[in-house]
């Protein structure tokens, strides 16, 4: 693993540098469909080294440290470009799967069929991508040649969920062919997905309006953070007009200790920039787990197989060498370190409670994060299908956490599909309590039939945007700490730098108040 990301890293690090050269980065920019002339990448190397050098005249950085931060500015200014290009086609593809899926629910509202929707839709989009993506999509449906048991129709839509990989976009089109095979009025749930679509195109907007808050937050804070160092060097520097009487030509801000702050925290500046212009060239088309998918798994796991009694004993195990040592330690050495390997032998005695609330703690965001997903597609399935049924087309699609409980409840509903115990069943080790209730309205349609559910699942949908807005506000605050943290940076970077200062600053004070008395 080690090797892979090593390899990784440097092959990002051989495309950076390979975008130093103009007419590669014009062509990585067209990629994204735009377009970035020499001339402009030209005129914004002029103003960026002008700007770095201003700033360094400023700190009065000896040659060599200038021309070092110049060269960082002039080889991270083509990434820069990038990632600013990156975000604005990320955004369109955003905006225009939204579209697409939108238009398309109404399209094929008319005459249930996908290939007139795809070439309604086809002309609500201008030459690019997405429109080119279509065009694929209706040329295969036309072919009508199928090369898999999925059938044309599926592979056809797929070629364009191969280009824009999303959850939602993969459900409208499973609703679509669904209506198209086996028929049937498909209003409702068409509604439910236009409803769905409407949520998460405000909550993307405003997550991004949320990022972008935080990049001038960033910056400014950069900038406040420059100032006020440059601003500390040269009301030190001045001080010694304070002292008439004693001859100095020392410059302070040219002390090699002062040089080397300075920088160390313009380069460091530079490094905050270019991680908030990256945190904002994330997909928005992918699903915003809270940790990634290896984690979410091990933390279920660990939860699952919990065995108290073995992990007890293997806290006891971990933490006796810690108590045991302690009583030597504090009668015969030193009894700062007994006390230290006692707080250790503590916390291992009760580490595996730690790592289990833990895992816990996770699995439950993440509930709150996956289970809207999967609801979305039981209401969608329980058009057309019974509860047991739909449950079963679920597991496929459902998100990965789901599916082990999904597949345990398909287990038992086929042993006991009458009992309220085997639905209630599901995520009962996880306190997550919006799931039990969602598990009782899926047993009351069950036994109440698909027939006369409408008001069980328009409850049951409500539960789910109960959970959704839980889950978009864990999400979004665990962005703005990660923004908060870049916002941070500058405020411990000049802290750090003005610390280093201000205590040279005094020796200096006191070097000429020395001279003063010899004098």
């Amino acid at each position: 693993m080690k090797r892979i990301n090593k390899k990784s890293g440097q092959g990002r690090l051989q495309k950076n540098l390979s975008l130093l050269n103009p007419r590669n980065l014009e062509k990585e920019v067209h990629m994204y469909g735009y377009n970035f002339s020499w001339k402009s990448h030209v005129l914004l190397i002029i103003c960026s080294l002008l700007g770095i050098g201003v700033i360094g005249i400023i700190f009065k950085l000896a040659p060599l440290y200038l021309v070092i931060a110049m060269a960082a500015v002039f080889i991270m200014l083509p990434v820069l470009v990038l990632d600013g290009y990156k975000k604005m086609y990320e955004q369109k593809r955003f905006s225009d799967v939204c579209e697409y899926m939108e238009q398309m629910l109404y399209a094929y509202q008319k005459d249930g069929k996908i290939l007139s929707a795809l070439k309604e839709t086809r002309e609500i989009f201008e030459p690019g991508q997405m429109q080119d993506a279509i065009d694929g999509a209706i040329a295969y449906l036309e072919a009508g040649v199928s090369r898999t048991e999925q059938g044309f129709v599926r592979e056809g839509l797929g070629t364009i969920e191969r280009l824009y990989d999303n959850v939602k976009l993969r459900t409208v089109h499973d609703t679509l062919i669904s209506g198209e095979q086996y028929g049937g009025n498909i209003d409702k749930a068409i509604l439910i997905l236009l409803e769905d679509i409407e949520l998460w195109k405000r909550r993307g907007y405003k997550l991004q309006a949320q990022k972008k808050q935080g990049h001038t937050d960033n910056i400014i804070s950069i900038v406040v953070a420059t100032i006020l160092c440059a601003v500390a060097l040269y009301v030190m520097d001045g001080m010694k007009t304070l002292f008439p009487n004693v001859a100095t030509d020392v410059v302070i801000m040219q002390v090699p200790a002062i040089q080397i702050s300075s920088f160390l925290f313009l380069l460091c500046m530079l490094f905050v920039l270019a991680k908030s212009f990256r945190s904002l060239t994330a997909d928005w088309l992918k699903a915003d787990g809270l940790q990634s998918e290896k984690m979410i798994l091990d933390s279920y796991d660990n939860v699952k197989h919990y065995d108290e009694a073995a992990e007890k004993r293997k806290s006891l195990l971990y933490a006796a060498p810690f108590l045991v040592a302690a009583i030597p330690v504090y009668l015969f050495y030193r009894k700062w370190l007994a006390v230290i390997c006692l707080i250790i032998g503590v916390f291992m005695l009760v580490q595996h409670k730690v790592g289990y609330n833990l895992a816990k703690k996770d699995v439950n965001e993440e509930l709150y994060a996956t289970m809207p997903q999967w609801m979305i597609q039981m209401a969608l399935l329980l058009q057309h299908n019974n509860v047991q049924v739909s449950i079963a087309k679920s597991i496929e699609s459902a998100p990965v956490l789901l599916r082990e409980e999904l597949l345990q409840l398909n287990d038992r509903l086929a042993v006991a599909p009458d009992s309220l115990a085997a639905y209630t069943a599901f995520c009962k080790d996880f306190d997550a309590p919006e799931t039990q209730s969602i598990m009782k309205m899926l047993h009351s349609i069950a036994e109440a039939g698909t027939g006369d559910s409408d008001v069980q699942i328009s409850n049951m949908l409500h539960r789910v945007n109960e959970m959704q807005v839980m889950a978009d506000e864990k999400r979004d605050a665990s962005i703005a700490f990660r923004m908060k943290t870049i916002f941070s940076y500058p405020v411990l970077a000049a802290t750090m730098k003005l610390l280093i200062d201000l205590t040279l600053g005094m020796v200096y004070m006191m070097s000429m108040l020395g001279n003063m008395g010899g004098v």
